[in-house]
């Protein structure tokens, strides 16, 4: 399976292939079927998000201080979790350099500088959509990761906007998409209507293939329901 790809062009291929749908409802079938879906969804990136901020962070940080903030932020809700992980990529190098600074200048332990990162990430009410595409998108001379909104909006003075979703059952799938783009979401700038959020621009997290995607969802999808058909 393959997992999220960086602009840096390494993948991660540590996605759990047990697959937890705890709270999710039977006996609603169609609607379950896509809260499963949405579940499904949900685990894969979160999972890929979270090997790829902490494979990254071991660039910066020993093994030991990684593994201490990881388990911290595991003690978080996902809400809580997906604001954290929503540092776009070309914030890390800085921030990771003021965790390092942080640990190594000013003794701090790395629970309590994962955990004020977690706290000033959610005052911020960040979070985590889903932008797909054909293109693929790549970072520009500075570095900056981001995808620029190109459809009028009549809402914003016809002014160009860049459109997202929050869920699986939500993704814009028309145009034959290559890449489900992860982008940081903000609601201090960014306007919503419900299923759909859009912005100016938008800052890219990271990127998963597709196809790649939906083939995770919809096999287990189908394999969860064959064993519920089965009793």
């Amino acid at each position: 399976m393959s997992g999220i790809e960086s602009f840096r062009g390494n993948k991660n291929n540590k996605v759990e292939e047990e697959v937890d749908i705890t709270g999710v409802k039977e006996g609603e079938e169609e609607i379950s079927a896509e809260k499963i879906k949405d579940t499904l969804f949900d685990q894969y990136l979160k999972q890929n998000l979270i090997e790829d901020f902490f494979d990254e962070l071991h660039e910066y940080l020993d093994e030991e201080a990684v593994d201490d903030m990881r388990g911290e932020l595991a003690n978080y809700d996902d809400e809580d979790i997906y604001a954290t992980l929503s540092l776009p990529k070309e914030l890390r190098h800085r921030k990771f350099t003021d965790f390092q600074k942080q640990l190594e200048s000013e003794n701090k332990n790395p629970g309590e500088v994962i955990k004020s990162f977690v706290e000033a990430s959610k005052r911020h009410g960040f979070g985590i959509g889903y932008h797909t595409s054909p293109n693929d998108i790549k970072p520009d001379e500075q570095g900056r990761w981001t995808i620029k909104g190109f459809e009028s909006d009549h809402r914003d003075d016809d002014l160009s906007k860049a459109y997202y979703s929050t869920k699986y059952r939500h993704l814009f799938k028309r145009r034959n998409p290559k890449f489900i783009y992860i982008v940081r979401t903000d609601p201090s700038t960014h306007r919503t209507d419900g299923n759909w959020s859009r912005a100016g621009t938008l800052s890219v997290v990271a990127r998963v293939p597709f196809e790649d995607v939906v083939e995770y969802v919809e096999k287990n999808v189908r394999d969860i329901e064959k064993k519920k058909a089965g009793g």
